[in-house]
């Protein structure tokens, strides 16, 4: 998550991976206030590859999730995908059923969709 400096009226002026003395507040990538901040144009290019970084886990887990709605409602076969796909989406679902085994925290997360 990144930190971030707000000005006087509240609004984020700038992103920072690591906290700094003016940069103490850990605020969520999928945040709001954070989107706002790198659309204004206020963001350097450094800022924005940052949050796009930290939001590719999320976006994956979206993807994943998707496909395996489609799947088990019979709209796509896991056999449509390409080989390597398969391969992938396959390795993942063990990984995270075995981490869901043993951590409980991720068992809530897993019910997004």
């Amino acid at each position: 998550m990144p930190f971030a400096q707000r000005d006087k009226q509240g609004r984020i002026i700038a992103l920072f991976s690591e906290p700094r003395a003016e940069a103490q507040e850990e605020i969520p990538a999928s945040d709001e206030a954070v989107l706002a901040f790198l659309l204004s144009g206020n963001a350097d290019r450094q800022e924005t590859k940052s949050y796009l970084s930290q939001t590719d886990d999320e976006m994956i887990r979206v993807v994943e999730d998707v496909i395996d709605l489609l799947i088990k409602k019979n709209l796509i076969l896991l056999t449509d995908l390409p080989d390597a796909a398969q391969r992938k989406l396959i390795m993942r679902k063990r990984l995270r059923a075995k981490f869901l085994l043993d951590d409980t925290v991720l068992v809530e997360d897993d019910h997004i969709l």
